[in-house]
C-alpha cells in the first residue's frame, strides 16, 4: 500500500507536524523542540531534522525549560530515523520506559481506507462540545490510564482552551445506555487526522467502543477532505488498530527523564 510522505511523517512525527494547540507552549533549542502542555503527563521533546548536534546540551536545555515551568517528567520522542541520538540520551540518564500518557514503545500506524467492521448500534459517539461531555471524557482518561485526577476548576480552564477557535482538534466521547464509557481525541493536520488518547473503561471493553471512536474520526477526516488517520498505538491498541485496517509503519521509542 502506497502511503503519501506527508501522512507517513504525521504518523512518525506528530508533535512537530501538527498545528500547535493554544494551550501548548513550544520551547525551541538546537535540533529539538519541547512541547509544554498543562496536563499531568510527560512533556514531549521532538527532534528537528537529524536532531541536536550535542545531545547532552540539548537534554540539559530541555530539563531547564521544564523545571522553570514546574514540570517533572520529560520524554524524548525517538522514531527510527532519529535513533542515532538514543545512545546520547542513555548516557545522560534517560530510560526507554513507560510514563504517564506514553508507553516505552509507541507504534506509528496509518489508515487510508475506511476502517474494517460494522457499525456498533449499541455505541453512540458524538463530538464533545459541552462542558459536561468534556468533563466526563476527561474522567474516562484518568480511569483508563491511571492518571492523576484533575480538579473541576482545572478542567474548566482546559475546557476554555479546548473551545478556543484556534484549537486544531476535537474530543469524541462514546456512550452506552447514556453513560460515557470511552473517549478519544482527533488532532486535525494538513495531511490527515492524528488520533490521541483513545481510552475505554475496563467494564466496557470488548463491546466495540474503540472501533466506534475510530470510525467517527475517520468520518471527520473524510468530511474535511483528508481521508487518512495516523496513530501512535500502545500495546493494547495496536492489535485493535490492525484489525481495523491500520498499517504498521515503525516503532517509536520514548526515553523518559525524571527531573
Amino acid at each position: 500500500m502506497e502511503i503519501a510522505e506527508p501522512v507517513r511523517r504525521l504518523a512518525l512525527h506528530p508533535f512537530v507536524e501538527l498545528p500547535r494547540p493554544p494551550d501548548v507552549e513550544h520551547v525551541e533549542f538546537d535540533g529539538a523542540v519541547l512541547a509544554v502542555n498543562p496536563w499531568p503527563t510527560a512533556q514531549i521533546v521532538s527532534m528537528r531534522d537529524r536532531g541536536p548536534a550535542d545531545v547532552e546540551a540539548a537534554v540539559e536545555a530541555a530539563r531547564a525549560a521544564a523545571r522553570t515551568r514546574g514540570k517533572t517528567i520529560v520524554a524524548w520522542w525517538v522514531p527510527p530515523d532519529q535513533d542515532h541520538i538514543a545512545p546520547g540520551l542513555e548516557a545522560a540518564g534517560l530510560v526507554n520506559r513507560d510514563t504517564p500518557g506514553f508507553e516505552a514503545i509507541e507504534n506509528a500506524m496509518v489508515l487510508i481506507t475506511p476502517p474494517v467492521g460494522d457499525d456498533m448500534d449499541a455505541v453512540e459517539v458524538r463530538m464533545s462540545e459541552t462542558w459536561e461531555d468534556f468533563r466526563d471524557g476527561s474522567r474516562v482518561v484518568e480511569a483508563a490510564f491511571g492518571m492523576p485526577v484533575v480538579t473541576d476548576d482545572e478542567l474548566r480552564a482546559r475546557y476554555r482552551d479546548y473551545r478556543h477557535p484556534d484549537n486544531p482538534g476535537r474530543r469524541f466521547i462514546a456512550l452506552i445506555d447514556g453513560r460515557v464509557v470511552g473517549t478519544s481525541y482527533a488532532a486535525f493536520g494538513a495531511a490527515g487526522v492524528n488520533l490521541f488518547g483513545g481510552s475505554v473503561l475496563p467494564e466496557a471493553r470488548g463491546r466495540g467502543v474503540y472501533r466506534a471512536l475510530v470510525r467517527a474520526r475517520w468520518e471527520a477526516a473524510a468530511a474535511r477532505g483528508t481521508p487518512a488517520l495516523t496513530v501512535q498505538a500502545g500495546r493494547m491498541s495496536r492489535p485493535i488498530c490492525e484489525r481495523l485496517g491500520f498499517v504498521f509503519l515503525a516503532p517509536v521509542r520514548v526515553f523518559v527523564d525524571l527531573l
